[in-house]
C-alpha cells in the first residue's frame, strides 16, 4: 500500500511539474548583462509563477531571428529597430516592448588617433557589420556629416577590440556597455561618436513575436511580457546580485564580475533614458526611425506603426475628440494670439528707436554675438565678435568658419552648429579654443569659450540658421581652478589636505562596496615633532614637513594618494593593494625617513598605523582603527609600524 501511495505522489509531482508551458526565447547575441531581465525572471521564478518554463537560446552566426519566430523554433526573440524594415518588407513581427530606450550602438575610436569629429573619419578604416539595417543609425550619422560609403573603408567586423587597439582599424562599431569597459580596464583612452547626438535615436533590444502567436496565445503573451518587465526591474534594482547570477550561470563569454556590474550600470541608464519605463514604445519615435531608414535608402514606403506595437504595451498613442464648442474656442484663441503677434511685429518694425536701442545693447556687451544662415555662413555679428576675429562685420558676412578660423577650430564650431539644428533646441557647451586668425598666423591664444546656440529662423521662407552667444570665461575658469586647488591642497607641502582625504576615502568605499575594490590605508605621525618646533623654531619644522613629504612622494606609486590631515599627521591610501604589499612600502618609507638628515645631529622618525578595508568598515571605523594602530606604535617605542 505504501509503495502504491509513493508512486501516486511521484506521478502527481511529475504531472504538476509538466503543467508549465514550454516557451523558447531567442537572443540576438551571446549571454551577458544585456539580457539580465530574462535570466532574473527565470531564476527568481517570475516565469514559473505564471506557468511558463523558459528556454533561452544564445545567438550563433547562423541564427536568423525572423526565421526562428516564423518557423516556430522560437516563440519570442530580441531584435533591433531594424524590425521595422522587416515589417515593411512583409514579415509578421510585432514589438512587445523595448528594453533600451536609446541604442548603445556607436562608433569607438582611440583618443590618440587624431580623429576629433565624425568628418575626420574620411578615408579611414571603419568596422561595421554587413547588416545595413542594424548599422543604419551609424550610416545615417556618417551621411549627416557628409560621408558617403565611398568616403571611408568599410571593414568586416571582427568583434575583437584588439583590432582597434593595434591599429588594424581606425573606428569600430561598438556597444556602450561592452568595448569602452574593456578599453578602460586596459587604461586606453577613447572617444565615442554616438548617433543619438546627431538626432538618430533608436530603440534597441526589442522583444518581439508574431501576430499569429500573440493572437493564439493572448494570456500567455501578456503573462510572459509582465514577468519579463518584472525581471528587468529587479535586475536593475539589484545589479550586484544580478551580475553574480550571470557570472555563475550564464557566463559563456567568461566576463569578470566587475565587468558585468559596469555593464549593468550603463544599460540601466539607457533603459530609463528620457524618464521612460522599461518596455515602453512611442509610435512617434518609431516613425522617426522609419524616416531615417528612408534617408539611407533601406526602405521606400511608410508603415502602420500602431499595428507593429503590441496592444498591451503602454505606448504613447493618444486619441481624443473635441466638441464643436471646444473647436470654436480653440480657433478663437489661436486667432487672437495670431493677431497679437502681428501687432508686435508691426510695432517692432516701425519703431526704429527700439531697434537702435537693441543694436546698441548688442554692440556694447563683451559677449560675442553672431548669426548664421542655413549653410552656416555668417549673416551678422556684434562689435565684440569683430574684435575677436580681427575683421569688420562686412568682411565676416557671407563667410563660414573655415574661412575665418584654423581647420580644427572650424570643425568644432560646425559640429556644434549641426547638433543645434538637428536638436532644434538651445545647446550650451564649453570648449578650449586655440584661436589663430588667418590674418595674423603667428599670433595664437588659447581661451575657454562658453557658448549658447539656438536655432534661428530668418527671412520670409523661415529658413533655419544659428544664433550664437559666446563668452570668454578663461579668467573665471582660472580663478575657479585656483580656488579648487587651494580648497583641496595643503599650502605648505603641496599635497592633498583633510577635506580632500574625506572625499577620496568616500570614493574608495563606494568602489569597494560596488566592485569589491580592496584598498589599504596608513596613518603616520612624526615622533617628537613638538620638540623639533620648540628647539629649532617653526621654520625648521616646516622644512622637515616639506622634505619628508617630497621623499615619501618618491617612494609611493602614482596611483597612491598622500594627505596631510593635521600638523604632523599624514595619511596614505593604497588603492587595489593588499595589506602585505602596503606593509612593504610603509616600511621602506619609515626606514628611509629615519636615515634622512634634515637637521644636523637630530634623528627624525615616524610611527605608523596600517590597515586593510574589510566588509564591516565604514569611513569612521577604518579611521579610528588606523589612529589606534598609530598610537600603538608610539606607545611601544616609536619608529614602528603596527598593522591589524
Amino acid at each position: 500500500m505504501k509503495k502504491i501511495l509513493l508512486i501516486l505522489i511521484s506521478i502527481s509531482i511529475l504531472l504538476s511539474a509538466n503543467t508549465n508551458k514550454k516557451i523558447t526565447l531567442q537572443l540576438n547575441w551571446l549571454n551577458q548583462f544585456q539580457f539580465a531581465g530574462y535570466y532574473i525572471a527565470k531564476e527568481k521564478g517570475f516565469y514559473n509563477d505564471v506557468g511558463i518554463d523558459l528556454d533561452i537560446k544564445e545567438f550563433t552566426s547562423n541564427t536568423d531571428l525572423i526565421q526562428m519566430v516564423k518557423t516556430k523554433r522560437a516563440d519570442f526573440a530580441i531584435g533591433s529597430s531594424s524590425l521595422l524594415i522587416d515589417r515593411i518588407n512583409g514579415a509578421d513581427v510585432v514589438a512587445l516592448g523595448a528594453t533600451l530606450q536609446e541604442s548603445p550602438l556607436m562608433l569607438l575610436v582611440k583618443k590618440d588617433s587624431n580623429i576629433n569629429s565624425v568628418k575626420d573619419l574620411k578615408n579611414k578604416k571603419i568596422m561595421i557589420t554587413n547588416d545595413a539595417a542594424n548599422s543604419a543609425s551609424i550610416l545615417a550619422m556618417l551621411s549627416a556629416n557628409g560621408l558617403r560609403e565611398s568616403d571611408f573603408i568599410r571593414q568586416e567586423h571582427s568583434f575583437n577590440i584588439g583590432d582597434l587597439i593595434n591599429g588594424n582599424t581606425d573606428a569600430m562599431a561598438s556597444y556602450m556597455s561592452n568595448e569602452p569597459i574593456l578599453l578602460k580596464d586596459k587604461n586606453i583612452e577613447y572617444k565615442i561618436f554616438h548617433p543619438k547626438d546627431f538626432g538618430f535615436d533608436f530603440y534597441n533590444d526589442i522583444l518581439f513575436s508574431s501576430s499569429i502567436f500573440i493572437k493564439n496565445n493572448p494570456k500567455l503573451t501578456k503573462d510572459f511580457y509582465d514577468a519579463t518587465i518584472k525581471g528587468w526591474k529587479y535586475a536593475f534594482e539589484n545589479i550586484g546580485e544580478t551580475a553574480e547570477i550571470i557570472f555563475n550561470k550564464y557566463n559563456t563569454q567568461n566576463k569578470s564580475f566587475i565587468h558585468l556590474v559596469k555593464e549593468g550600470e550603463i544599460l540601466k541608464k539607457m533603459a530609463y533614458a528620457y524618464d521612460e519605463n522599461i518596455g515602453d514604445i512611442d509610435g512617434k519615435k518609431l516613425k522617426n526611425t522609419v524616416n531615417v531608414f528612408k534617408l539611407v535608402g533601406l526602405v521606400n514606403k511608410d508603415m502602420d506603426i500602431d499595428s507593429f506595437i503590441y496592444d498591451e504595451n503602454p505606448h504613447k498613442t493618444m486619441t481624443f475628440e473635441l466638441t464643436h464648442q471646444e473647436e470654436s474656442l480653440i480657433f478663437i484663441t489661436i486667432a487672437f494670439l495670431f493677431f497679437v503677434l502681428l501687432l508686435i511685429i508691426y510695432f517692432f518694425n516701425k519703431n526704429h528707436q527700439i531697434k537702435n536701442l537693441l543694436k546698441t545693447v548688442i554692440n556694447t556687451t563683451d559677449d560675442f554675438i553672431f548669426f548664421k544662415d542655413c549653410k552656416l555662413r555668417y549673416l551678422g555679428c556684434n562689435k565684440s565678435f569683430e574684435r575677436f576675429i580681427g575683421k569688420k562685420e562686412s568682411e565676416i558676412i557671407g563667410k563660414d568658419d573655415f574661412e575665418l578660423f584654423e581647420e580644427e577650430v572650424a570643425k568644432g564650431f560646425q559640429e556644434k552648429d549641426l547638433a543645434v539644428i538637428k536638436a532644434k533646441r538651445i545647446l550650451i557647451n564649453e570648449e578650449w579654443v586655440l584661436f589663430e586668425t588667418k590674418k595674423i598666423l603667428l599670433q595664437t591664444k588659447k581661451i575657454l569659450l562658453q557658448t549658447k546656440k539656438i536655432p534661428l529662423q530668418y527671412k520670409k521662407n523661415n529658413k533655419q540658421g544659428i544664433l550664437g552667444i559666446s563668452r570668454d570665461i578663461t579668467e573665471l575658469h582660472e580663478i575657479h581652478e585656483k580656488l579648487k586647488e587651494q580648497a583641496y591642497h595643503d599650502e605648505l607641502t603641496n599635497i592633498f589636505n583633510r577635506k580632500a582625504f574625506n572625499e577620496r576615502l568616500k570614493e574608495k568605499f563606494d568602489l569597494y562596496q560596488r566592485y569589491n575594490s580592496i584598498f589599504c590605508i596608513a596613518m603616520y605621525d612624526i615622533d617628537n615633532f613638538k620638540n623639533i618646533n620648540d628647539t629649532y623654531g617653526h621654520d625648521i619644522g616646516d622644512k622637515v614637513l616639506k622634505e619628508m613629504t617630497d621623499e615619501v612622494k618618491l617612494l609611493i606609486r602614482k596611483t597612491d594618494l598622500i594627505f596631510r590631515v593635521g600638523g604632523e599627521e599624514f595619511i596614505i591610501i593604497f588603492p587595489k593593494t593588499l595589506i602585505d604589499e602596503a606593509f612593504e612600502v610603509v616600511e621602506k618609507i619609515r626606514e628611509k625617513i629615519s636615515k634622512m638628515i634634515i637637521i644636523e645631529n637630530e634623528e627624525i622618525t615616524i610611527s605608523v598605523g596600517l590597515s586593510q578595508v574589510n566588509e564591516d568598515d565604514d569611513v569612521d571605523s577604518i579611521y579610528e582603527r588606523i589612529d589606534k594602530l598609530m598610537y600603538q606604535s608610539k606607545k611601544s617605542g616609536k619608529n614602528k609600524t603596527s598593522k591589524d
